[in-house]
């Protein structure tokens, strides 16, 4: 592969996280507007938002997953390793590539049985009846979404750690 075509794959891969990012903060920002017109209607006798809470929700799930990926490409998960730092070089490498290994194994766990899920739930033609009432699977692709890019991520890491020297 080129080394121009490297550089156009990482500008899209980075662009992608970003988008997560941003579309994370915009949701969580709509969010908190919900709650807020929500709370005042509510306090003023008006029932304008009837799905408010379970928008809310929705809300809630779809902004998290999507932000996973993308604070996971930042570094901003958390991460525990005060003792990490006391051990020699080798085994924070050893340590790096372990956790590494079990996020990708784990997140592809995760992203296939969401896909089965979604599969099953569009084959059985499930719905959801609440305040709204829309077909189960939607729940599913947000959960896929932020599992997968979270496997690429978590291989990407692993690369790199494979890649650099000990």
């Amino acid at each position: 592969m080129s080394e121009s075509s490297t550089l156009s794959q990482n500008r899209l891969y980075h662009a992608l996280m970003s988008c997560c990012g941003a579309l994370a903060a915009i949701i969580f920002g709509l969010m908190s507007v919900l709650v807020t017109a929500d709370v005042v209607l509510r306090n003023l006798n008006i029932d304008l938002i009837p799905a408010g809470v379970e928008i809310t929700e929705y809300m809630l799930m779809v902004a998290t997953f999507i932000a996973a990926p993308w604070l996971l490409y930042h570094n901003g998960h958390i991460r525990v390793d005060v003792i990490l730092h006391l051990l020699p070089r080798f085994l924070q490498r050893f340590f790096a590539l372990f956790c590494h290994a079990v996020g990708l194994i784990v997140c592809a766990v995760l992203a296939y049985q969401s896909l089965m899920v979604l599969l099953d739930a569009q084959q059985q033609g499930s719905v959801v009846f609440k305040e709204l009432i829309f077909p189960e699977w939607w729940l599913s692709v947000p959960l896929l979404f932020g599992s997968s890019l979270l496997t690429i991520e978590f291989g990407r890491r692993l690369a790199l750690e494979f890649r650099q020297k000990a």
